[in-house]
């Protein structure tokens, strides 16, 4: 058992060949300007060289922290003015942070891992939350055969995005109980086609998060796998992030942004229940749904490197990708 904290998963972003153009857009970093120019540091203490900021995020209760230090004044105190800007879908939000359109964004860190290895000149400034086993998971039909993980062998699973959180973590994990991860086939869908999907037997499960797992679990359905256990427990999910550019050009903003989340993280993990009133500002989330929430527990602190590491060894592991991308380039130094 990892003794370090829990928390929930967040709803992956999605990279697309929008991310690829989108770098080559005017406002954002391109290829030349990024490549090998390694995560600047996120310690300046002068005054932010840009004070109105737009940051993405996904109306999904992992996000809460941006929504938090808006409400808590952290953003104020550290001289910025922050719009949290609400992308309906989480592929629009990494390629929009690159061209220049968002100056930071909310991301599953194995999106920000994959972008870095295109060259797009990403930098992960502030921590966001981690996985555990009560929230996002691999869920079937309360009359499925699948009783157990070991039942998944042969069996198509939807995810949101394939060659990424869900299914790298659904990889890793099975494989270390010994199931034949190759014999399964994985789908890519939205998580909100997900619900019906399941329920027509278009797929034998889904891999879900919240609000999805609400929906799916209120439904019938019943989790038989956590993807975040074994060898994925507790392994940091998603985070907030800037491109290389402009943490380079804007170190006080950068620095001072991450003050602002560390802030909000440090309240939220003694005051969870916050996010359940700070979602429903953002999202259509109704009180009772808020209510009804697996909440995470977010954790103090700059993002942790050593953990930060471990998607290297589950993506590699995995076939998303074929080399290491190196943590010194991807995490702002402190």
């Amino acid at each position: 058992m990892r003794t370090s904290p829990r928390s929930v998963t967040a709803l992956p972003l999605v990279l697309t060949l929008a991310v690829a153009l989108a770098a080559c857009s005017s406002g954002g970093a391109s290829t030349e300007e990024t490549a090998g120019a390694g995560a600047p540091a996120a310690s300046a203490k002068g005054e932010p060289e840009v004070a109105e900021l737009a940051v993405g995020i996904v109306p999904v209760v992992d996000h809460a922290s941006v929504q938090v230090a808006v409400d808590e004044g952290f953003f104020e105190e550290e001289g910025l003015s922050v719009e949290a800007t609400v992308m309906q879908g989480g592929a629009a939000a990494l390629p929009a942070m690159v061209s220049g359109d968002l100056h930071a964004a909310f991301a599953s860190y194995p999106s920000f891992f994959l972008a870095e290895q295109k060259g797009l000149g990403v930098t992960i400034v502030a921590e966001g939350i981690r996985g555990n086993e009560e929230t996002a998971g691999v869920f079937v039909n309360a009359d499925s055969p699948i009783q157990k993980p070991e039942d998944l062998a042969g069996a198509t699973i939807a995810v949101n995005t394939l060659n990424n959180i869900g299914d790298v973590s659904i990889k890793a994990a099975l494989d270390e109980l010994g199931v034949d991860v190759a014999s399964i086939q994985f789908v890519e869908m939205p998580f909100p086609d997900m619900p019906a999907a399941l329920s027509l037997g278009n797929v034998d499960a889904v891999w879900v998060a919240e609000p999805f797992r609400s929906i799916v679990a209120a439904e019938g359905a019943r989790k038989v796998f956590a993807s975040y256990s074994g060898i994925a427990e507790e392994i940091p999910v998603s985070g907030l992030g800037m491109t290389d550019k402009f943490v380079a050009e804007n170190p006080n903003t950068a620095a001072a942004f991450a003050r602002a989340i560390e802030k909000a993280n440090a309240l939220l993990a003694g005051e969870p229940d916050l996010a359940r009133e700070a979602v429903q500002t953002y999202s259509e989330t109704s009180p009772e749904a808020a209510a009804a929430l697996e909440l995470p527990t977010w954790v103090e602190g700059a993002p942790d490197v050593e953990e930060l590491g471990r998607w290297n060894d589950l993506m590699i592991a995995t076939g998303a990708f074929a080399e290491p991308v190196d943590m010194a380039d991807l995490v702002a130094s402190e």
